[in-house]
């Protein structure tokens, strides 16, 4: 009975292991709206945390909108965010996933020091094209409503 119990046990982990994918690369274009507006474009990786959860270590660089101030001439605007999403169907049975999370951002906006921010978002990702990529939209609060648009390499099994 203990020789069965191994190996149920090694076949479990075997086909976990099979079953988690490996971290995927990403590319994104945000507009953050609000107090302190901005564009910026980054990139970064999503590190699957089991089956359902996607960590997602993301940099982006880009401009303020909004009016400069007092004391500084420089638009640059940065941000490093940290996000843990929950997948609600990580085995893309149906045509579109849809994913919530919540993290943290550190956002180095003119004229003010790094601050850390609360980071809450959804997303919708679309079916994954011939070479690998699904496109997504996420939603977001964190220093201001966020849009993004997003290219991710998708999962082998995705649509």
């Amino acid at each position: 009975m203990l020789v069965a119990l191994v190996l149920v046990a090694g076949s479990s982990a075997t086909a976990n292991a099979q079953t988690t994918p490996a971290p995927m690369p990403e590319l994104r274009a945000d507009l953050i709206v609000g107090h302190r507006p901005a564009i910026q474009v980054g990139a970064g990786v999503q590190i699957p945390a089991g089956i359902y959860v996607r960590l997602g270590l993301d940099g982006a660089d880009g401009m303020a909108t909004g009016a400069r101030t007092a004391g500084t001439s420089s638009r640059a605007d940065a941000r490093v965010d940290l996000l843990a999403r929950f997948l609600l169907d990580p085995f893309r049975q149906r045509a579109y996933g849809l994913s919530v999370g919540g993290g943290l951002s550190l956002r180095a906006e003119p004229g003010e020091r790094a601050r850390p921010l609360l980071l809450v978002a959804l997303d919708v990702e679309g079916r994954r094209s011939a070479r690998g990529v699904a496109p997504a939209l996420q939603v977001g609060v964190g220093g201001g409503l966020r849009l993004g648009v997003v290219l991710r390499r998708a999962a082998r099994r995705a649509r």
